[in-house]
């Protein structure tokens, strides 16, 4: 397993990369956003640990970049940008997960192993539902055919919405399916990825929200 650690405090990603190769993974760090952006574009990582607060080029602004390439990379942004505006512009850009500083490096070490272990178990089945397929292996899902790629946690809400089309889906289920005991996914990011999911898929099927009790995803009527 490689990761990149992009920090711009030295002491800090020193830190983090001994405790990820302690835990088995190959890791590279780097300081600014440049440089890290030329790394991503030349080098293919399974993990990347991402700071906002980078000089010469921003955290958010090169995970901007990276989604879009459709690299779907998992990326933890470790950030000391704790507001909530900023957790969900975060996971509005891409990000899998963000953990805030001050944190326990044992945490970030946890959220990892979980990432990639979630990269490495997508769905094995095609799903449809209307004119949407969820080929397996394949981080797009096709809309009429045509590829629409998805960030990991969409995907996995996507999945899970398919497998019980027409099926009321609480949020308390996909807080369930997507949570274990090193990441724990919160409402609001829910809510988020539902929201993503509506602009990226379109008009091929209706995803509705049952008001205080769940989603319902199903074909659309004509």
């Amino acid at each position: 397993m490689k990761a990149l650690v992009i920090e711009d405090n030295p002491n800090l990603a020193t830190s983090i990369a001994t405790f990820l190769g302690e835990a088995g993974f190959q890791v590279e760090t780097c300081g600014d956003g440049r440089s890290a952006e030329h790394l991503l574009q030349t080098l293919s990582f399974d993990l990347i640990l991402l700071d906002l607060g980078l000089p010469e080029l921003d955290g958010i602004h090169l995970l901007r970049r990276l989604r879009s390439r459709h690299d779907n990379t998992p990326v933890l942004i470790i950030s000391a940008r704790d507001a909530l505006d900023q957790r969900v512009l975060g996971l509005e850009e891409g990000a899998d997960d963000y953990l805030a500083k001050p944190f326990s490096l044992v945490e970030v070490v946890a959220r990892a192993k979980a990432l990639v272990r979630r990269a490495k178990q997508f769905g094995e089945n095609s799903l449809q539902c209307g004119d949407i397929e969820l080929p397996s292996g394949s981080p797009a899902v096709l809309v009429a055919g045509q590829p629409v790629t998805l960030h990991r946690r969409e995907r996995e809400v996507l999945e899970y919405l398919l497998i019980n089309q027409g099926r009321l889906v609480s949020k308390a289920q996909l807080i369930d399916r997507l949570s274990d005991l090193d990441d724990v996914v919160s409402p609001s990011a829910i809510e988020t990825y539902i929201s993503r999911l509506r602009k990226k898929l379109g008009d091929g099927i209706q995803l509705r929200t049952v008001r205080g009790l769940g989603y319902l995803l199903d074909t659309k009527s004509n």
